[in-house]
């Protein structure tokens, strides 16, 4: 696979969930302005940034002839969990005080990212939104150390996709079916599947 290709779909497996985010924010109605779009779109890039940064950091310590199969495998893991996370249904409800411990939760539904019901997700809560959005960029940040992704570039994607993607999906979730919360298992679906091409 050439390696803007490869660099793309990456940079598409940790993006293009924000786009089923903005779709179930868009369906309940809730707004998020442009700059708290872009904040968010940030956060996810400064946090692979930081994760891949580390990798590198790690990578001296690690066997090369093994560095690529273990980042693969990562991926893979790291897949499984988040498409776990999202078909996985919510047994209650999250007090308000519990989002910032269960990010994982606000994948599930979006909407307790608007803490105080007032449908917009502003101040605090786009840091909320942000963080669960940017807990698939930091795993696969420091796995893609070990599989010879460029972070710069990937960063770069990930800033940009992630602002597009999250913009459109809230203007079109009014428009669309609720099915759309399927897609969330796409990302965890791309991860896995660059993991099984770097593996073969």
């Amino acid at each position: 696979m050439g390696t803007v290709l490869f660099t793309f779909l990456f940079g598409l497996a940790v993006s293009v969930d924000s786009f089923g985010i903005g779709c179930m924010i868009g369906l309940k109605k809730i707004g998020i302005s442009q700059k708290g779009i872009f904040l968010i779109a940030l956060l996810s890039g400064g946090c692979f940034l930081l994760s891949a940064s580390f990798g590198q950091w790690v990578m001296p310590f690690i066997d090369q002839t093994h560095a690529e199969r273990l980042g693969a495998l990562a991926l893979i893991g790291i897949g499984l969990f988040f498409i776990f996370q999202y078909v996985k249904s919510p047994n209650e409800p999250v007090e308000d005080e519990k989002i910032w411990v269960q990010p994982t939760r606000v994948l599930q539904s979006p909407e307790t990212a608007d803490v105080d019901r007032s449908g917009q997700i502003k101040g605090m809560e786009v840091l909320i939104l942000g963080l669960a959005l940017s807990l698939d960029t930091l795993a696969a940040g420091f796995s893609s150390s070990f599989i010879g992704v460029d972070p710069f570039q990937v960063t770069g994607l990930i800033v940009i996709m992630t602002s597009i993607m999250l913009c459109v999906g809230i203007k079109s979730g009014a428009k669309l079916s609720k099915k759309v919360n399927n897609i969330s298992v796409l990302p965890g679906m791309l991860l896995i599947i660059i993991g099984l091409i770097k593996l073969v």
